[in-house]
């Protein structure tokens, strides 16, 4: 089993040296993500004719698959209320959408991050049905928030999506920051208090 002595050396003590030694966390991988998004969006605009505006894209569905869990995108359960600057191929995303497991628990996620092309005009250039990690800038920090079940784990995990598109489908590998690799993640529960006596 690894530990974390196994982590690569942190390349700040190149820049700043400390008396402890700090390392590069690992990624656990634990689901890659199909969703698929509806076919209208709702552009709200830009507020006070700010920079910025606000685009809602709908949510219709999708599928999850991983080690420790298999689910469904609760149909129209969420949307990206990206935000968009204008002039420019970049959004910040806010997206919010709930999973359904097959043994019947719901995952609400929160997902917060960029999509930023590699090249200036890339949509013009090419079908943004499919994007590679090659063309674009696209990741996300991932929230779940679940009952104390089956995956109370992963309620107090830090987790990152690294995204992908594909037949129009957006494709989404999660991954658990930890370092600690091959260890799993804490189960986190209020104690009970115990009766003084």
């Amino acid at each position: 089993m690894a530990l974390t002595n196994e982590l690569d050396p942190s390349p700040g003590d190149a820049y700043m040296s400390i008396p402890l030694q700090m390392k590069v966390p690992h990624l656990d991988f634990i689901y890659r993500l199909s969703c698929e998004m509806a076919p209208e969006t709702h552009p709200v605009g830009a507020a006070f004719d700010a920079s910025h505006s606000r685009v809602i894209m709908p949510i219709a569905g999708g599928s999850v698959h991983g080690p420790g869990i298999s689910a469904s995108i609760e149909m129209l359960s969420g949307a990206d209320w990206g935000m968009g600057v204008k002039g420019a191929e970049f959004m910040r995303l806010d997206a919010r959408y709930t999973l359904k497991t097959d043994d019947g628990h719901y995952i609400f996620v929160k997902s917060k991050g960029i999509f930023a092309p590699r090249e200036d005009g890339f949509l013009a250039k090419r079908d943004p049905a499919n994007m590679s990690q090659d063309d674009v800038e696209w990741f996300t920090r991932l929230q779940f928030e679940t009952d104390s079940g089956p995956y109370n784990w992963m309620n107090s995990i830090m987790a990152i999506g690294v995204l992908s598109m594909c037949d129009k489908k957006i494709i989404i590998d999660a991954y658990r920051v930890t370092n600690f690799p091959g260890l799993p993640a804490k189960d986190v529960r209020i104690k009970a208090k115990q009766d003084s006596a």
